[in-house]
Parts: structure tokens; sequence; C-alpha cells
């Protein structure tokens, strides 16, 4: 078969168990509305239909539509790995998406794109839900809207991607990965959702929610209402069960991770470093609110100034282990709202080289306060690094295994 001109051509002819492979270019939005990629159509169980980088190759998919890349209408067992994904801050002022159409200063004219699009979607649509999606391995920047995001999904992995400068111009609210209102394909056992190994890194909200004309989310990673509470979802409650772990996020606006109105949700051996920088949001770094039969265990959070480490809104059931805490201005006076007898307050865990941009080392120096502390059963398998944790006696604390 001979070579397509873009990927859509290429998407309208898979079949379950292709792979298309995509080579170096730069692949942009054929309309202003347009997504450069729509995968249209489904794989089955053990035959996904993978899109990927042809090895050797880094092909960049460019948008300033509503999405580079729309999983959507039940689309279900497809696979994204190895993109650039680039959004349109480059070509946006700030001053000007403060005043874009529908925005609390302009209410006005209609959405446009140029300001809200997001890198990489998994919607539902008229209630055709897509379930077993990974996306994986992907450079996502400088997009309007949010980085990677799902909504009404099921089984959804995702995966050592580096996410940053998301969020910036949109009126929606966003983050730079965000799971939203999940929906019950099945109720097997195990994990069914998967956020792992990601680098979450300055991704903030600039222009107000729509709703509340206030400055929210911007956040690292997020898991909200997986209760199905709001917007009127008749989903009822998610009932399985949602990693996160192995993560690294810093200077995010938001939080750096958390998990609101969602239950059943383990964030485990996580690096959340100085979030809460929006000025007057000042949600915290690692956390989760309204929420039931959650985890927290072997993370490190670090804050500064006045940012906070955690709080502790209406939470039942809530595991809180082994966990350290530090501001690196305040060393013995982090505001820390919720701890245990296991975790570390007021000691700095070292890292190499924790600097603002995405050449921050997040590993951990010798002597380090975080190595062995860790719970002796709930942690990661192995690190950000792929190495095996506890090999003898406790594992380390943070994303890193020393």
């Amino acid at each position: 078969m001979k070579p397509k001109k873009n990927i859509q051509q290429a998407a309208g002819l898979t079949k379950a168990g292709d792979t298309v492979f995509v080579m170096n270019g730069t692949y942009t939005n054929d309309c202003a509305a347009c997504n450069v990629l729509n995968v249209l159509k489904s794989g089955k169980k053990d035959k996904y239909i993978v899109y990927i980088n042809y090895p050797g190759h880094k092909p960049v998919i460019r948008f300033n539509g509503w999405a580079g890349i729309a999983i959507s209408n039940g689309v279900s067992y497809v696979k994204v790995i190895g993109f650039e994904v680039i959004g349109n801050n480059a070509k946006v002022k700030l001053a000007n998406a403060l005043k874009q159409p529908q925005s609390c200063n302009n209410k006005k004219g209609k959405l446009d794109p140029r300001y809200n699009g997001n890198a990489i979607v998994i919607e539902s649509k008229k209630n055709k839900r897509s379930h077993h999606i990974v996306i994986a391995r992907n450079l996502v920047h400088d997009c309007g809207g949010g980085g990677i995001g799902a909504s009404q999904c099921d089984y959804v992995t995702v995966e050592e991607n580096i996410v940053y400068n998301t969020s910036w111009y949109t009126l929606f609210g966003t983050s730079g990965i965000a799971f939203y209102q999940f929906w019950n394909y099945d109720y097997a056992k195990g994990y069914h959702n998967i956020i792992r190994k990601n680098k979450c890194y300055n991704n903030w909200s600039l222009v107000p929610w729509i709703k509340m004309c206030k400055i929210y989310d911007g956040n690292g990673i997020i898991v909200d209402d997986f209760r199905n509470k709001q917007n009127g979802s008749k989903l009822g409650e998610y009932k399985s069960r949602t990693l996160i772990e192995n993560n690294i996020c810093w200077y995010n606006g938001g939080t750096g991770i958390h998990a609101f109105q969602s239950d059943h949700v383990d964030i485990i051996n996580n690096t959340a470093y100085c979030n809460s920088r929006t000025p007057g949001f000042n949600p915290g770094q690692i956390l989760t609110g309204v929420s039931n039969d959650n985890k927290i265990v072997n993370n490190i959070m670090v804050a500064d100034s006045l940012a906070v480490i955690n709080s502790n809104y209406q939470n039942t059931n809530l595991t809180y282990q082994n966990n350290l805490h530090f501001n690196i201005t305040y060393p013995n006076k982090a505001i820390v709202n919720v701890s245990s007898a296991s975790c570390i307050n007021g000691k700095d865990p070292g890292f190499i080289d924790p600097v603002r941009g995405l050449k921050a080392n997040f590993s951990l120096k010798p002597n380090s306060p975080a190595e062995k502390r860790g719970h002796n059963s709930i942690y990661s398998k192995t690190d950000f690094a792929g190495r095996l944790r506890a090999k003898s006696g406790a594992p380390t604390i943070g994303a890193f295994e020393f």
C-alpha cells in the first residue's frame, strides 16, 4: 500500500489489528474548526488499531482547531503513541484571550477554537462511549485548552507522556491530564484506568472559567466527578479503581495531582513540586476531596511560599500513609492539613536538580530522607525509570527509587 498524504486518509482504511505508521512531517488541520486526526474506527480485544511514529521518525501534529487528535463516538481498542502535538499558544496573547467570544468580558460571538483547542481528547457523543484506549509516549504542549483529556470512558491508560504549557487560554477550566465522569463498561476487578510515568509541567489556567468567572484548574493531573453528579449526568457512580503512580508534576497553576468527587482512586509514589502557582488559588500539591475509599501513599509533596501541601475536605475512608511533606520557604511551617504518624514532615527530600523547566531532575541524592521510608505493602512495583522497587526493605517515597 502506498503512503497516504495525511493521517486522516490512512485512518479511513484501518481495520482491527492494523498499525498506522506516521513518518516525519508536520500535520495540520484543514479548516478553522477541524481536528487534525479523527479516529473513526475501533479495533477489537487483542487487535487494537495503533497510531504510532515510524521507527526513528518524530511526526508533529500542529493544530489551531478544536483538537489535535480526537477519539469519540464510542471508538474503542485504540492506541496513540509517539507524537508531538503542538497547540496554538504561540499565536495567542493573553489580553485577547481574556476578551475572546463568550468570555466573562465578552458574551457575544461564537466560541473560538484558537483559544480552546485540546491536544488529545477521548469523549462520548450521543451516548456512544469509548473504552480500552492507550495514550503513550507523546509530547504534548502549548495548547490553549487541555493536554490529554478523557470523559465518560472506561479502561483508559495514559503513560509516559510529557505534557506542558497547556490550559492557558481556554474558558473551560482544563488541565494537563484530566479524567472526567467515567462510565462502567464492566465491573471486573483490578485497575481499569492508569495514569503512570507522565511529566506534567507549567499547565495553568489564565482565563476565568466560563461558569464561575474565576480561575480554576490548570492542574497537572485531575480525576473529576467519577460520582457523576455534575452537569445533569445520569451515568451513576463509577465503581472501578484508578491508579495514579510514578508521575512528576511541577510548577502547575493548580494542584499537582488531585481527585474530586471521585472514589476508588489510588495516588501512589508520585512527586509533586511547587504547584498551586495561580494567585489566590491555593489547592495544594496532592490531595483528594469529597471522595471515598482513596489512597494517597508514598508521595513527595514540596511547596514554597504560602502554598499548602494538601487538604482533607469531606473525604471518607482515606488511606494517607508514608508521604513526605516539605516547604522550601518555611521548612518548619509547612501547611499540612492531613498527615499520619508514618509521614515525614519538614525534611528536604534532596532532589538532584529541581529547576523550573523541562530539564528538572527529581531523582534523589544519597541519604535522602525518602529512602526506604515507603509503605511496606502499598507501592508501585517499578519507579519512573522502570527500576524495580523494594529489592530489600521498604521502597523509597516518590517517583524515583533510590
